[in-house]
């Protein structure tokens, strides 16, 4: 059983293994693949929607808190994703209006599918339906989390740590675009958010080749240890080796989630395609850790 409490939502490796979406027959390659499509969504359309950062975090620290929950083939992730950013933008009282999320996420369905742009009618039957399942999935969302919504991100921590360590100011930067794309991963429900910013911390201090306090070690003036900082930055340089994540139906009824009205080839764009700077920052953390690991050794 997972227990919710505040900040207390954290989960080990074996139940993230028996989440509900392996029970229901997906692998765990489409598992993480459409987890990262749906944070990809949820920073995307708080983009689009001039949201700050916080919302966009916050809302994808729900969204991987739901699927841990819930089953991807009992909820798609466009219309979850949705409900996490219009959730996320009133609790950090930025709210956006249903309408509003739903243009956006029907116009970045259009453009990612390869659908033809269609003008959504406010006024028409399709618009009632998406407005009513978007405050359905978020009272699920609201339902599953125990209506405890406290989030504590990484950021927080990270300038205060950097300052403490006395780095160099470029490193801020670097760590926080880490601590942003940890959110994309299951890192948010495995660790506390101390420990990623422990984490992101490291990797950026590797990237430029920064060293860091080792006596005593750094990590433990900040209640981390070494492995779970390690097994950050593995974490976040598989992240960095995965292709672009596509859509992909797994709904058991067959029938998938759509903003528009009409389907297309959610396969029009290329899967394999991969961020070649994130695969350059892969490469560096893997090295950097590898090296680190023959030195200690």
């Amino acid at each position: 059983m997972i227990y919710t409490a505040i900040d207390n939502f954290y989960l080990s490796d074996e139940q993230l293994k028996a989440s509900p979406s392996r029970k229901d027959g997906i692998d765990e390659t489409t598992e993480i693949s459409l987890r990262i499509y749906g944070c990809d969504l949820i920073q995307e359309g708080g983009i689009l929607l001039k949201l700050p950062q916080a919302v966009m975090a916050t809302g994808q620290v729900l969204f991987q808190r739901f699927y841990c929950k819930k089953s991807l083939a009992k909820f798609d992730v466009k219309i979850v994703a949705a409900s996490c950013v219009w959730l996320a933008s009133k609790l950090e009282e930025n709210p956006k209006k249903a309408r509003q999320v739903i243009i956006v996420f029907h116009r970045m369905e259009c453009r990612r599918e390869n659908l033809p742009l269609e003008h959504l009618d406010m006024y028409a039957k399709k618009f009632s339906e998406l407005k009513v399942e978007l405050s359905r999935t978020e009272r699920h969302i609201l339902k599953e989390m125990g209506f405890v919504c406290h989030v504590e991100h990484p950021h927080k921590f990270i300038s205060n740590y950097l300052a403490t360590l006395e780095t160099p100011p470029e490193l801020r930067q670097e760590a926080w675009n880490l601590a942003n794309d940890s959110l994309r991963t299951t890192l948010c429900v495995r660790f506390r958010s101390e420990v990623v910013a422990c984490g992101v911390v490291y990797a950026a201090a590797r990237r430029f080749q920064v060293p860091l306090p080792e006596n005593p070690p750094w990590w433990k003036a900040f209640d981390a240890d070494k492995s779970s900082i390690d097994e950050v930055c593995r974490v976040l340089a598989h992240l960095y080796s995965l292709p672009k994540a596509q859509y992909i139906s797994v709904c058991k009824d067959g029938k998938p989630f759509t903003f528009s009205s009409r389907s297309g080839n959610s396969q029009g764009q290329s899967a394999t395609k991969v961020r070649i700077c994130c695969r350059e920052q892969a490469r560096l953390l893997i090295l950097n850790v590898l090296q680190d690991q023959l030195i200690t050794t």
